[in-house]
């Protein structure tokens, strides 16, 4: 099973992991040598940059340099492909001159979703595609995420949506995420079977067991499996539902018990026997609390899991 299975964690550049100075070296460590130190330790990492704005194909291709052979990249779909709002700064020239004069924006200022006409929503798909070929052609593509927005509802429409996303990214592994309990588990027979059908992931994911939070369905539906676990922090949860709009580090602070990772382990050695490879991705973002909690479980699943020494002397691709 151990050899089937991944563990990284949500974003090797997220700030309260740098801002901890419990894993990297240094804080003024540059973006190439965090990404060199990351990948010390871990084999895959998911990308959550690209959610906000499609990535320069330049550093895409520098992440493929940064990185040792067999590593691999998830990578978190761009907004408008995932029901949420874009800032207007971060549309591609090729996608604006598609929008509508009048597209609608949220409170924000920023371009709802449903103001995407087809032909723009598929150009927004091929720029994305062209802007990670690098990885791919390079064997480091994970996963692409959709994480759906919480507000994207089961529907015939959106269900159809899901099921082409492969036809969309040809090729490339999708997985998906709902975030609206009418997928499941209201509509867990049809979501799924539409899953399978189409060979897209279903996401298993881990999070506060309350109402309000998307209950773990650990299902295979594709070669690859996905869990991701974003800590059991009622009460940040429910900020976000109270709409009070709590920062990342808020909703997602919790560190897991040893006890707690030891329970998934025959869920995850279940996942592993039906699927080719199961990839784990930490998304409780605050402090340091992913890489102690993946370096647990890597542990627990009998694979490398040194621990980051605080060294004095590093190599010099790592102090820039």
């Amino acid at each position: 099973m151990s050899a089937r299975v991944r563990v990284g964690i949500a974003s090797w550049a997220d700030q309260a992991l740098i801002e901890s100075g419990a894993f990297y070296p240094r804080r003024s460590m540059s973006a190439q040598a965090r990404l060199r130190w990351y990948a010390r330790f871990f084999d895959t990492v998911e990308v959550n940059a690209s959610y906000y704005a499609i990535p320069d194909v330049r550093h895409v291709a520098r992440w493929v340099e940064r990185t040792p052979p067999g590593f691999l990249f998830n990578v978190k779909a761009y907004a408008p492909m995932t029901g949420h709002a874009a800032r207007p700064q971060t549309l591609p020239a090729d996608v604006l001159r598609l929008l509508p004069d009048a597209a609608s924006r949220n409170h924000r200022d920023e371009v709802e979703a449903d103001a995407f006409p087809p032909a723009a929503l598929d150009e927004t798909f091929r720029l994305f595609r062209a802007s990670l070929a690098p990885l791919a052609a390079a064997g480091k593509l994970g996963y692409v995420l959709f994480q759906l927005a919480p507000w994207v509802r089961f529907g015939p429409e959106r269900l159809a949506y899901v099921a082409s996303l492969p036809e969309r990214l040809p090729g490339w592994t999708v997985a998906v995420e709902f975030r609206h309990r009418s997928w499941l588990p209201e509509r867990a027979d049809e979501t799924l079977d539409t899953l399978r059908a189409a060979g897209v992931a279903n996401v298993v994911v881990d999070g506060p067991a309350i109402e309000a939070a998307i209950p773990r369905v650990p299902v295979v539906t594709a070669r690859t499996a996905v869990v991701r676990l974003h800590g059991r922090n009622a009460e940040g949860w429910l900020k976000q539902v109270r709409g009070e709009a709590p920062a990342v580090r808020v909703k997602y602070d919790y560190r897991y018990g040893e006890g707690e990772l030891a329970a998934l382990l025959p869920e995850i050695e279940r996942l592993a026997e039906e699927s080719e490879q199961v990839v784990i991705s930490f998304n409780n973002n605050n402090r340091d609390y992913p890489v102690q909690n993946a370096l647990m479980l890597r542990r627990m699943l009998g694979q490398p899991a040194r621990a980051p020494a605080q060294q004095q002397s590093l190599p010099r691709d790592l102090l820039a």
